[in-house]
């Protein structure tokens, strides 16, 4: 029984001095887990129809397709000359481009005088 009292006294004793089990969460950051910011929302560019490619691309090489500048505003425009064929009469029929005698193709827009 002495053991026993003196074995319960010895442990009280070190448990007075001792600082105890720390509170959990005293040490840690409000949020723990790193956070990563999101990626940037890299902006699409919008896709065009191949009249609005055309339009743009005739726009951008003087406001005329002629033979002269075909080929960049081919380029430009990423069409094919059999997609460019098609494309004319369509655009004439709604009034975006004027087909003059010589060959020549001209646009009507705000940017084309």
């Amino acid at each position: 029984m002495i053991r026993f009292v003196i074995a319960a006294t010895a442990l009280a004793g070190m448990a007075a001095c001792s600082p105890g089990i720390p509170r959990l969460g005293n040490n840690m950051p409000a949020d723990p887990m790193d956070r990563v910011a999101p990626p940037p929302t890299i902006e699409q560019p919008a896709l065009l129809t191949a009249k609005e490619r055309l339009v743009q691309g005739i726009e951008a090489n003087g406001c005329e397709l002629t033979t002269a500048n075909a080929g960049a505003v081919l380029n430009d425009a990423t069409i094919s000359q059999a997609e460019l064929g098609s494309l004319i009469p369509q655009l004439e029929s709604e009034g975006r481009v004027e087909v003059s005698g010589d060959s020549s193709i001209r646009v009507v827009s705000d940017r084309c005088i």
